[in-house]
């Protein structure tokens, strides 16, 4: 596909039309294509984009949850820019069509690698920052990952389930979770792991996901269900 096209499209999916658009080129440049055609590639701007990422989601969890510790609206902004987090964004906008990238990492599964999509959504970031500024780069965010803050902040327990699971077990039983992945499936590339969790020796519940962790906590929260059950 032509670059021209692809950056066209570029702004079509994430709504911004740039005024310096090899901003948005750089962006868009995995590494791999760089060292192929020796231009400049999305890391430093990655870099930038992660801590934009973090003022805006601070700012507006700050304001908006007065009645939050501190240590609540640590544990929400660690689950709103989680890696995990910024892949699910970058899947739902389609960012595997955009990105550019060599044929080989293409072949090897890049345009589905959660990784590359969030490393590139965090330069989009940092690219539009450097392009319109701050205001611009919060309302892109906020757009894109609102509905996933007021979602995590209306959870009773800001803890992930491992973290809630850990402390409930150290509470009761004075040991901690163990977890085992049992089985993988799909292309190498674009995996679902299934995870147990085991408590003193006995399984407390399974759990799929697209990364180890993910399933790892999928099985954390079946466990409480379970524990929560028993009790």
């Amino acid at each position: 596909m032509n670059k021209d096209v692809i950056l066209l499209k570029a702004e079509e999916i994430l709504g911004v039309t740039f005024k310096d658009i090899t901003l948005l080129k750089t962006a868009l440049t995995h590494s791999s294509y760089a060292y192929e055609h020796k231009i400049e590639f999305n890391e430093k701007m990655e870099f930038l984009g992660d801590s934009v990422l973090g003022l805006s989601v601070t700012e507006f969890i700050f304001l908006r949850y007065p009645e939050f510790e501190e240590g609540d609206l640590a544990k929400l902004r660690a689950n709103l820019v989680k890696a995990e987090t910024l892949s699910d964004i970058a899947e739902r906008l389609k960012l595997g069509e955009i990105v550019i990238i060599s044929s080989g990492t293409e072949q090897a599964g890049g345009r589905t690698n959660r990784s590359i999509l969030a490393d590139c959504l965090e330069a989009i970031i940092g690219a539009i920052y450097l392009d319109q500024g701050y205001e611009s780069a919060k309302k892109f965010v906020l757009k894109n990952l609102k509905d996933k803050i007021f979602k995590e902040a209306a959870r009773k327990d800001l803890s992930d389930p491992k973290t809630i699971l850990q402390e409930l077990t150290m509470q009761e039983w004075s040991t901690l979770p163990q977890y085992k992945i049992v089985d993988q499936k799909g292309m190498a590339h674009n995996p679902t792991f299934s995870a147990e969790v085991f408590i003193d020796g006995k399984s407390y519940g399974r759990g799929a996901g697209k990364s180890k962790k993910k399933a790892e906590q999928v099985a954390a929260e079946c466990a409480l269900d379970e524990l929560k059950k028993s009790s």
